[in-house]
């Protein structure tokens, strides 16, 4: 058996669908061999799998899952109490019947009232008889190839190809006739997509991106969006992560752009448009790449405040998440920095956009905190030098921008003073700025570097990624 990662269904309450079976449900499992042990109702559901119910088998090892409520169609699968896979199967009809052993419970499984599981385990057995006979054919191929037999080699591989072929037709013949079944709707997801080869161009040559585009363009064609029930399933997720991680380069643009083509196609189903605007938002709002937050950013405010498309958000957490997306939205990497004008250690005011150099860095930080007087002696140490063959005193390579978190104002001179501090130093004393929101400060020290017309090179940054990023002449 293969373990399985089980999550307690209320960690997705949210995520409560439409149901394909009507007017409540009853799925009886029998299991022979298997009395008085606890199992497990489970669901696949995006990247996941949760746990729906739990029951003990009687003596004879039955068990009755059933509610007055609806049930979400999809595949579902159930355990055992070491959440430990038993068998999957098919909840699309409101009630059937399952009745198998310990023995052999895919090859014994005996299905009444669901055509659908029907279908679902009459491929299971086959696949699981082709899977045998590949096992047996791969070892000899081995033997042979360790024995240096080509001939014997060939010969197995070319009845490992009729196996393949056999799985391949028998999915072929269910997509065309039983289209409407979860299970042919499954294995057309899983057929890859024909790419015509390119077109000659007017002038000659031929388009090197255009088996790309049309992979790209097309790479959902297979997908019943209507269909509630595929994101129930084992497949969809897969299929969604590597077009949106790897079809689509890792560029914040590119990446926007693959989101609302798939958000555009999933509208057709709320479920699936809901894992899809879920899983794309929060897989880049936990990104560790510099700059990916640009995507949370434009998944929040095109979709999380958009309430007739996130109408399963609670106002509460849209408010958060709308929130963060505005104040992420003025740092993004390419924008150009917020001006701050803030007052110096003699209260003259000094401009961020007044300072002219190659690269300009704006630290956030406090004189108390003991990470700060670790790196602004490093920051110190990179200000001289790379301004050491500047002649002109306006012409720095390098400039700091350094705002003072410093609750007591003395101790903020006073540590300016003892390590004579070059740069500009400001504090806000009067909290005019707005600065904590428009540069996303909530600890120290952070570190933005910019480029000469004050755009964001990066952000967050150790003083050893600011030496490195500048060392190799990074404006972008």
């Amino acid at each position: 058996m293969k373990n399985i990662r089980i999550v307690i269904l209320s960690l997705i309450s949210l995520f409560t669908l439409q149901t394909q079976a009507k007017d409540g449900y009853s799925i009886t499992i029998k299991i022979t061999g298997l009395s008085k042990e606890k199992v497990l109702l489970g669901y696949y559901y995006g990247d996941k799998q949760y746990v729906r119910d739990s029951a003990i088998t009687d003596a004879t090892g039955k068990v009755v899952f059933k509610g007055k409520d609806a049930i979400e169609g999809g595949i579902y699968l159930l355990a055992n109490a070491q959440k430990s896979l038993l068998f999957d199967f098919v909840l699309s009809e409101s009630e059937f019947t399952l009745e198998t052993d310990t023995i052999d419970m895919i090859g014994n499984m005996v299905v009444k009232n669901s055509p659908e599981n029907t279908a679902f385990f009459n491929y299971s057995k086959f696949t699981n008889k082709a899977g045998r006979e590949a096992y047996k054919l791969e070892e000899k191929i081995k033997e042979a190839t360790e024995l240096k037999d080509t001939t014997s080699a060939s010969r197995y591989k070319a009845e490992l190809r009729k196996i393949e072929e056999r799985v391949s037709d028998y999915r072929k013949k269910a997509i065309a006739e039983t289209p409407n079944m979860l299970i042919s709707k499954i294995f057309k997801m899983m057929q890859d997509i024909v790419i015509p080869d390119p077109p000659a161009l007017p002038g000659g040559g031929i388009d090197s991106m255009f088996q790309y585009n049309y992979y790209r363009e097309h790479y959902f064609d297979n997908f019943d969006f209507s269909d509630d029930r595929i994101v129930r399933t084992p497949i969809f997720h897969p299929k969604l992560q590597n077009y949106i991680l790897k079809v689509t380069p890792q560029i914040p643009d590119s990446i926007n752009n693959a989101a609302d083509f798939v958000v555009n196609k999933a509208l057709k189903s709320k479920e699936i448009s809901k894992w899809c605007i879920y899983w794309i938002t929060n897989y880049y709002e936990t990104s560790q790449f510099m700059g990916m937050d640009a995507v949370f950013v434009h998944m929040a405010l095109k979709y999380y405040n958009n309430k007739a498309i996130t109408y399963w958000v609670d106002e509460t957490l849209r408010y958060k998440i709308v929130d963060r997306a505005k104040t992420l939205e003025f740092n993004l990497l390419g924008k150009k920095a917020a001006n701050l004008t803030l007052p110096d250690t003699a209260s003259n005011y000094q401009s961020l956009y007044n300072i002219k150099a190659d690269y300009t860095v704006v630290v956030f930080w406090d004189a108390t905190c003991g990470r700060c007087k670790e790196e602004i002696p490093k920051l110190m140490e990179l200000y001289a030098d790379q301004n050491k063959n500047v002649k002109v005193k306006t012409a720095k390579k390098l400039d700091v921008y350094a705002v003072s978190l410093t609750v007591d104002p003395k101790t903020w001179k006073d540590y300016i003073r003892s390590q004579k501090i070059p740069w500009t130093n400001v504090h806000d004393p009067n909290h005019e700025s707005n600065f904590r929101k428009l540069y996303d400060v909530y600890s120290t020290p952070v570190v933005y570097l910019l480029g000469k017309d004050k755009k964001i090179i990066a952000k967050r940054l150790s003083i050893e990624q600011v030496k490195d990023m500048i060392e190799k002449g990074i404006t972008e």
